[in-house]
């Protein structure tokens, strides 16, 4: 199963042709998407769709992540999961706890701090001695400028946000979160977004690597393009799957053992 990239554009319109998602342009043939191999839709700018097909792919679990031209995410759609329902059933325990926030604060600052010891690891820092998340980060961002301009850097840091939500959004519903049942959750837990900010983390080493790369080959870069970062990031989710997977199953234990 591989993901469904849509860089929308007026007219591109994605209906059904069962058991197949048909995306079409003006002046184009239509291009026939199987549902049973695609495991997530990323739709970024104008992308008009048929309401069944949004339902097949709610039907089908695959999750669909809606995100403006300039990569910020818009919206989510949660397919339903036949997979775990502990998870959810322990969060909502946890919400029923008086001292839920200072609870899951806590877990939180556990895992920022195992992504801090694994960024440091991969800075060639030494782990006791390495800066904060936040020290590490402004360093790397200002290290990124060296390559781009500060708007060029910023982009790149929104549309791989924009990505990482839509893979968040797939391993939430993969573990039993659909839209329906995260609604139980109520706002005052955003799984979803701190899922992100963990995983971003473990995005900012390669991206490095890639400007530090094109630079040394076309000197100073004016940009990077989408297709680049696209890549990257795909180059990259088995790694961030697998991590995202085990930070979800370390909040499920650690619920365990709480409630």
């Amino acid at each position: 199963m591989k993901p469904l990239y849509l860089n929308g554009r007026i007219g591109m319109f994605v209906a059904l042709d069962e058991p197949a998602l048909r995306v079409t342009l003006p002046g184009r043939a239509a291009t026939l998407y199987p549902l049973q191999r695609i495991s997530r839709v990323i739709a970024s700018g104008s992308v008009a769709w048929e309401t069944a097909a949004l339902l097949a792919c709610a039907e089908r679990g695959i999750t669909v992540t809606f995100l403006r031209r300039d990569g910020a995410l818009q919206a989510y759609l949660f397919g339903e999961s036949t997979q775990r329902e502990g998870l959810l059933s322990r969060l909502q325990d946890l919400l029923d706890r008086p001292d839920w926030k200072e609870r899951y604060g806590d877990w939180r600052q556990s895992m920022a701090s195992r992504a801090r010891k694994s960024l440091a690891r991969r800075l060639g820092l030494d782990v006791d001695r390495a800066p904060s998340l936040e020290q590490m980060g402004t360093r790397l961002s200002a290290l990124k400028e060296h390559y781009v301009s500060p708007q060029v850097r910023q982009f790149i840091d929104r549309r791989l946000r924009g990505l990482l939500c839509g893979l968040a959004a797939e391993l939430l519903a993969d573990a039993g979160l659909s839209a329906e049942r995260a609604r139980c959750l109520d706002e005052r837990l955003d799984l979803t977004t701190d899922l992100v900010n963990l995983l971003a983390w473990d995005l900012h080493v390669p991206v490095v690597e890639l400007l530090a790369e094109r630079a040394g080959v076309e000197g100073a870069l004016a940009k990077v393009e989408d297709v680049e970062l696209i890549q990257l990031f795909e180059g990259h989710v088995p790694r961030l799957r697998r991590l995202g997977m085990r930070i979800l199953d370390r909040l499920h234990g650690w619920l365990v053992e709480l409630i």
